[in-house]
């Protein structure tokens, strides 16, 4: 199976198991799916994997560097050395969350994952669109001991791993517990009550947080979240908040010397340093005020748009037009449905961009014969669209029958 085969299976497999545990989750009416959560997190997921497609490289490059001076490499073909590659990397991870939760630029690339409010599978997806660019250092030394293989098989079974963490329905599990990463230990890590803040790092196991003092049991339900929410569900702009919230900080730091401890020191220093901040007022992202048309058809808009990160890996081997063409549509694809659902002023404007840019990559891709896949996944996106616009206006025609 080549990459692009893998990739649409785990969009695939990911989109089922979030269909599931959504469908779950209406059935019992515990409210841990909403419409404005769920566009945000998957918009966010489709806005990194944009960035991925032309930033992994910033991954590979430093490791394939490395790895000519290597003296040692883990046996690929043993047991005992996808073990010791395993304990290898998940050391390395376990301090590449840290430092991007100790160290406050860091915090700003990563804390957008936190964001989510809803912890579900979807928001395992919400992930931080620089990541590539902050998180390469911690990885690349295990060039020195283990091979490519190894290094990219060990990533895609971590991503898979992670996916897994992030749901509220599987309780705690025993002695498991006392090794590997759960549900439980990572529902904590997600809390943002001050017991829950800054615990359990770990990445498959939780082996490292027992043994350098960052492990926390669950003891009560986590309030998932950070304490000042992005209050937007503009998955672009989200990567941006919290960078815009230390820069207005930093502004109001006095000297240089400060102003460098409050971007390299951990978070909790900003007021000490730069004295009382004004911050934005949190506001919940509730539908209590949407209208049922605007919901319908921003729930099929959402739907619609993934067709085309479904799209996306079937021309990553394409020229870079064909490629920056289906990011921008992608971007684009991701930003729409949360711009219906707040009401913003360019939000047609979004969606009719949306709408036309898909037709036409879709006939641009037809006409070249390039990735016949791709042009049915935006095909069936338009028609998506079209359902849509059908379901949106039948609301306010069914509520005008009735007043007659």
């Amino acid at each position: 199976m080549n990459e692009i085969q893998l990739l649409s299976v785990g969009y695939l497999v990911f989109m089922v198991l979030i269909g599931g545990e959504l469908a779950l989750s209406r059935w019992r009416g515990d409210g841990r799916y909403r419409l404005g959560e769920l566009v945000v997190n998957i918009g966010h997921g489709s806005v990194f994997q944009v960035a991925d497609g032309f930033t992994k490289a910033l991954v590979l490059a430093p490791f394939l560097f490395l790895s000519q001076y290597a003296l040692f490499e883990l046996p690929i073909d043993t047991v005992w050395g996808w073990v010791v590659g395993l304990l290898a990397y998940d050391f390395a991870t376990y301090w590449r969350h840290r430092h991007h939760h100790r160290v406050h630029a860091l915090w700003a690339v990563h804390g957008v994952h936190h964001a989510a409010e809803d912890f579900n599978f979807a928001a395992a997806l919400r992930q931080a669109l620089f990541q590539n660019i902050t998180g390469w250092v911690w990885l690349a030394p295990l060039a020195f001991l283990m091979p490519l293989k190894m290094f990219v098989g060990l990533v895609v079974f971590d991503y898979l791993y992670q996916f897994v963490q992030h749901t509220q329905y599987v309780p705690k599990l025993g002695p498991i517990e006392w090794v590997f990463n759960t549900p439980s230990h990572h529902r904590v890590h997600h809390g943002r009550q001050e017991a829950y803040i800054d615990k359990n790092y770990g990445g498959i196991l939780i082996i490292w947080d027992r043994l350098f003092g960052t492990f926390q049991e669950e003891f009560e339900e986590a309030d998932f979240g950070i304490t000042m929410p992005p209050n937007s569900l503009n998955p672009v702009w989200g990567n941006f908040v919290l960078w815009s919230d230390l820069a207005r900080a930093s502004r109001q730091t006095p000297g240089l010397w400060n102003k460098i401890k409050l971007w390299l020191g951990p978070p909790e220093w900003t007021e000490a340093l730069a004295g009382p901040i004004v911050h934005r007022t949190p506001e919940p992202l509730e539908n209590d005020h949407i209208s049922e048309a605007r919901l319908r058809y921003a729930g099929l808009a959402f739907l619609s748009g993934m067709s085309v990160l479904g799209a996306l890996p079937w021309v990553m081997a394409e020229s870079w037009a064909v490629r920056i063409v289906l990011g921008a549509l992608a971007l684009l694809a991701a930003v729409t449905p949360g711009a219906i659902l707040e009401d913003s002023s360019w939000a047609r404007t979004a969606e009719g961009l949306r709408l036309a840019g898909g037709l036409a990559a879709m006939v641009g891709l037809a006409w070249q014969g390039v990735a016949p896949i791709a042009v049915a996944a935006l095909g069936l996106g338009l028609l998506g669209a079209l359902a849509g616009l059908a379901a949106a206006g039948a609301v306010p025609a069914a509520a005008a029958a009735e007043s007659v």
